[in-house]
């Protein structure tokens, strides 16, 4: 049957004690003696009380999930609450919490207990240590009467999808250079904010500020018109994360993955806090329900504002390192996309100088680029991260080192929270739970 939202079960746990009834009702008739009337009548008491019980925790046991948030960083911490009501006369002695949930170091596993006309409240904690999109349910309550023939099942199929992303870290030590171009630069694409570069006018729309309005427009066309601005190029960043499976090294946490995907989020973090435009553009693949690999290219056009940083955590959040993309293909398919004056951060691992030749072209139209090199060596993996600095210099192309182990400090601290203590009460002495 089911009820607020939980289909729930009441099942005989030893079936064969049900069949033995039978068996004592025709050993009694055959060989009639006070022996197996007394074996009957006590295992069909046992079983009816026992099937009585089930039955008043099948329909009055109610066990409630509440999950805080549907999304959290990498380090934070996850909280769900339960409340386990019980409005019968009978106590449940056991309460078997079983959680199929996905996100990894966490589980919402307990056995409680409650007496009749009890509520008890419980939170569960784990801390998030992986990105992506993991899955919370379905669960199950199970509980039993006292000698354990009928189990009872509270059945709660639905699930709840949490989005973890990737943590923001300071870079102290990344300094990147602005893009610079002689004149004043324009672009094609037009600004939803004032800049300094006045692009044209357009009619008035509802919502746009009086400021905006061109006056001397607006009286030769005896209708309101409003300034339109370009984007300042000077101000853009592109990160290119580097994410061909064959260059990466390392497992888990400490591999040239993670680290890389770190610093593309608070690259992209630091940026947008200092007012400039950032885009994002890595292929790699992801894995979808059928545990097969796909493509997952990722374009995100350069924008300003903290909304544009959630879009940026999101498609960090579920990207894979993996597929035949090499960085040299990816800086080939992005050299039209960077304009004059931009600048170019590429994060990537790899120790092939090939890829080099394709940040040149840029170079000439005013790009300016910089390197931000995983040292694949010191992550168990292969290459001379120096040969490549070296080269790089010569070309005069800025590049920053990131070994393994490099400390990451968050931007923002995540305290955990305290168990609650217990304390006894002067006068009664009775111990209470404080929370914390």
């Amino acid at each position: 049957m089911k009820q607020n939202g939980q289909r729930v079960t009441a099942a005989l746990k030893t079936r064969w004690l049900l069949g033995l009834l039978p068996v004592l009702f025709l050993v009694q008739m055959v060989i009639p003696s006070r022996v197996w009337t007394l074996l009957f009548l006590s295992l069909g008491g046992t079983l009816a009380l026992g099937y009585l019980w089930a039955r008043q925790m099948a329909g009055k046991l109610h066990v409630v999930r509440e999950q805080y948030y549907g999304w959290a960083h990498v380090g934070d911490l996850l909280e769900e609450r339960f409340t386990m009501r019980n409005d019968s006369l009978l106590p449940t002695l056991w309460v078997e919490i079983d959680d199929s949930s996905d996100l990894p170091g966490y589980s919402a596993r307990s056995v409680r207990a409650a007496d009749g006309h009890q509520t008890i409240k419980w939170r569960t904690e784990g801390v998030c240590r992986q990105r992506g999109l993991f899955t919370l349910g379905p669960w199950q309550a199970r509980a039993g009467d006292p000698l354990g023939l009928f189990q009872v099942t509270l059945d709660h199929p639905e699930t709840q999808s949490i989005l973890v992303y990737p943590p923001i870290v300071h870079l102290p030590a990344l300094q990147l250079p602005r893009g610079a171009a002689t004149g004043a630069g324009r672009t094609s694409r037009r600004a939803l904010e004032v800049t300094t570069n006045a692009a044209g006018v357009r009619s008035y729309a509802p919502g746009d500020s009086l400021s905006r309005i061109h006056w001397r427009s607006t009286a030769r066309m005896n209708d309101f018109m409003v300034k339109t601005f370009d984007l300042e190029p000077s101000g853009d960043l592109w990160i290119v994360l580097d994410l061909d499976g064959a260059v990466q090294a390392g497992e888990g946490e400490e591999s040239t993955e993670e680290y890389g995907v770190v610093l593309a989020a608070s690259l992209s973090s630091r940026t947008l806090r200092e007012n400039r435009a950032v885009g994002l553009v890595a292929y790699g693949t992801t894995s979808p329900a059928t545990g097969e690999p796909e493509p997952l290219p990722i374009l995100v056009m350069p924008q300003k504002g903290a909304a544009h940083q959630w879009r940026i955590l999101h498609a960090l959040a579920t990207v894979r390192a993996g597929g035949n993309w090499p960085l040299e293909r990816v800086l080939a398919e992005m050299n039209q996309n960077l304009g004059r004056g931009t600048t170019v951060a590429v994060v990537t691992p790899s120790c092939d100088p090939s890829w080099i030749a394709g940040l040149l072209p840029p170079m000439r139209r005013g790009v300016t680029p910089t390197v931000i090199l995983l040292d694949a060596a010191s992550f168990g993996g292969q290459g001379n991260v120096e040969a490549v600095t070296g080269l790089l210099a010569d070309l005069g192309i800025s590049s920053h080192i990131i070994p393994k182990g490099m400390p990451f400090r968050p931007v923002i601290e995540h305290k955990r929270i305290g168990r609650p203590e217990f304390k006894v009460l002067k006068g009664t002495g009775r111990v209470i739970a404080v929370e914390p």
